[in-house]
């Protein structure tokens, strides 16, 4: 009875049977077996999950139905100093997403006995963040799932991948299971189509790249999975500068669609504080909710997630969000979610010279100088105390204000006496 598997941890199995021979009397027999069991285990709180669920789980096993949608193998491998093994691999599917699960020796073999497009009923193990289980038990069902998400493809382009390089997140390095070390570096690009990632485990290749130059690349593997698409520059690319500027698809915060990928531009119209909240790993994560707008007035949400949120925006900034998805608000319009493989920056505009008056305030984002002209966010490494009036000089860029030096007004010179004294 496979079904214990899911509550082997809460009672034994003869008391599980038990349970399943008390569910079928109680029901006057009208089920078998394995829907009694299924009865069971869902009024122990064990019940079914979507597939789309599975990489979020933070169960040690879970059940769901899948519909075949490719099945590959069995085959023969061999093992060093062993009989050879089997291996098979199901990709199975439901609308809410795919996952992949493989089966080794007698359970592989089993796989030929199943055909693509039958539901089977699946007992597995989640691999946290992954669209993969590892198998434990599965049987037939009659449970009809008509469509379902299209699983993970993958393939060598043909063609130089040509792409203007938008972003470099710094080199990351990431420690393999036998305790070497392997380098991975996260790119943002774009071209006339939108804007995608690009992710390299020979950051060395990109060595004499730099932001805002355009690229001819070989050797990328395209990926697509749920509709969301990045490629792989393998250990083989070659990277050359390409002879033409390539132009990338930047929309206004006003005309953003759902389902684009484009360099979006706005004015940030409004900025929320930071809301810190426990992920179901049990982890502390941010998030900050901003808005801005666009040419014609027209307002876009956009959701700043973990370092995302930690940026310093601030209200009048004129901001570019790279590769963000634009998906349907939980509210009402659309919305950009930003973090994970995209990010959010301010663009710089003129620095000018200037000298401001004002009273010095320390708000959550920094220290600002305001006055009856405006609130100006302050740099620099010798800022003022706040609570005083000052006169500062320096270079203004839109809010920001980098100081080159600051004095107190005089009619506060004896407030700082007496601090003194």
């Amino acid at each position: 009875m496979m079904h214990y598997a899911l509550v082997s941890d809460l009672m034994t199995r003869e008391e599980f049977e038990e349970r399943v021979e008390e569910k079928s009397a109680a029901l006057g027999g009208i089920v078998d077996e394995v829907t009694a069991a299924m009865l069971v285990v869902e009024d122990l709180g064990r019940s079914h999950v979507k597939i789309g669920d599975i990489p979020k789980s933070e169960a040690g096993i879970v059940s769901f139905f899948g519909k075949i949608i490719e099945i590959q193998g069995p085959r023969e491998f061999r093992r060093e100093g062993e009989e050879p093994g089997i291996l098979a691999t199901l990709i199975l599917g439901d609308p809410t997403g795919t996952t992949k699960t493989t089966l080794w020796d007698d359970q592989a073999a089993a796989v030929a006995e199943l055909c693509e497009g039958s539901v089977i009923e699946v007992i597995a193990r989640p691999r946290f963040g992954r669209k993969e289980v590892s198998f434990v038990a599965m049987r037939e069902s009659a449970v009809e799932i008509v469509e379902t998400k299209k699983p993970p493809t993958s393939e060598e382009l043909k063609a130089p991948f040509v792409v203007k390089i938008l972003h470099m997140q710094p080199v990351r390095e990431i420690a393999k299971k036998n305790g070497d070390a392997a380098y991975l570096q996260e790119i943002l690009v774009g071209d006339e189509s939108g804007t995608t990632r690009l992710v390299t485990w020979s950051p060395e290749n990109f060595s004499d790249v730099d932001e805002g130059t355009s690229v001819s690349i070989t050797g990328v593997v395209r990926k697509e999975d749920d509709g969301i698409v990045e490629y792989i520059a393998q250990d083989t690319a070659v990277v050359t500068p390409h002879p033409t500027q390539v132009s990338v698809l930047t929309i206004d915060a006003g005309d953003v669609e759902e389902g684009q990928m484009p360099v979006v531009t706005g004015t940030v119209s409004s900025v929320s504080d930071v809301r810190t909240f426990v992920t179901r790993r049990n982890t502390e994560s941010r998030v900050r909710n901003i808005k801005i707008k666009g040419e014609d007035g027209d307002i876009l949400s956009v959701a700043l997630w973990r370092e995302e949120a930690d940026k310093l925006i601030l209200e009048g900034d004129s901001v570019e969000i790279i590769n963000a998805v634009a998906k349907p608000s939980r509210f009402s319009g659309i919305e950009l979610s930003v973090g994970g493989g995209s990010i959010i920056r301010v663009v710089s505009g003129k620095e000018i010279p200037a000298e401001i008056s004002g009273r010095v305030v320390l708000r959550n984002f920094g220290l600002t100088l305001e006055n009856s002209e405006g609130v100006y966010v302050l740099i620099g490494d010798n800022l003022p105390e706040p609570g005083f009036s000052v006169t500062v000089t320096g270079t203004l860029c839109g809010v920001r204000m980098k100081v080159e030096e600051g004095w107190t007004n005089p009619e506060d010179a004896s407030k700082i006496l007496e601090l003194l004294r």
